[in-house]
């Protein structure tokens, strides 16, 4: 299955979609603009939410509690390295490749890859593609990518306004 993340470049709300091959909406995320930490949630094309992301602060790097269908299931911590985006996964699923410029692979638990991101460049604001090789753990597969990307545009957005 391949799914189709476009962001806005500019909007007044931190909100983005995802969309089947079919262009159809798929899912909506949606975080706070104003918080402590980031909070974002994943909306199904119903609007239910099938999963809500919390940024824990008071740490040195960055860490996300993950809830699926209103319960705890993981937790994502950011390795401090330079140079480098490394993201830790407390469910053994594993990242491999560029964070940084949103091509990479998830690798779960057996060591299978279970979805590929890949960023688009020359697109007006973003857009990546996400290939999801086993579905059976798409909600997981899509707050770890949610999270990530989270972080990176963040990271990104806050080296831009620290060099002005």
């Amino acid at each position: 299955m391949k799914l189709f993340v476009k962001e806005k470049l500019l909007s007044m709300h931190n909100r983005y979609y995802i969309y089947n091959e079919n262009e159809e909406l798929t899912y909506e995320i949606e975080s706070k603009v104003i918080s402590i930490g980031d909070k974002t949630t994943i909306y199904d094309k119903e609007h239910n939410v099938i999963a809500y992301i919390e940024q824990e602060i008071f740490h040195f790097t960055p860490h996300y509690n993950v809830y699926i269908e209103d319960e705890y299931k993981y937790q994502i911590k950011k390795k401090f390295q330079f140079f480098k985006n490394d993201y830790e996964l407390s469910n053994s699923y594993k990242v491999d490749g560029s964070t940084f410029n949103l091509n990479f692979a998830i690798i779960n638990n057996y060591g299978k890859t279970v979805a590929l991101v890949n960023r688009k460049f020359l697109s007006i604001g973003d857009k990546y593609q996400i290939e999801i090789i086993d579905e059976k753990d798409i909600y997981t597969i899509l707050t770890i990518i949610v999270a990530i990307t989270n972080d990176v545009d963040r990271s990104q957005s806050n080296s831009s306004n620290s060099s002005n």
